[in-house]
């Protein structure tokens, strides 16, 4: 599963096992073939994922929207801090 983290000057992809999303009415893990989806993330929060070498990455967002595909998440943000 592909983890694409989208900002208006660069793309950031990475192969996961799962991601955590935190959104306005609770956490959400994505795993492969998850159902589609486009859901608003909370602002200040942090999104955590698991590669698929087993080593978990997290970073924080102020604001974002999350495409969810049965692939691949991508992660839409004006800028990543």
């Amino acid at each position: 599963m592909k983890l694409l983290l989208i900002d208006a000057s660069k793309t950031v992809e990475h192969d996961i096992n799962w991601v955590e999303l935190n959104t306005p009415v609770g956490n959400m893990v994505i795993q492969n073939q998850h159902v589609p989806m486009v859901v608003e993330l909370s602002s200040g929060k942090e999104i955590v994922f698991e590669t698929t070498k087993g080593v978990k990455h997290s970073f924080l967002i102020s604001q974002a929207v999350a495409h969810v595909s049965r692939t691949a998440v991508k992660i839409l943000t004006p800028l990543m801090i």
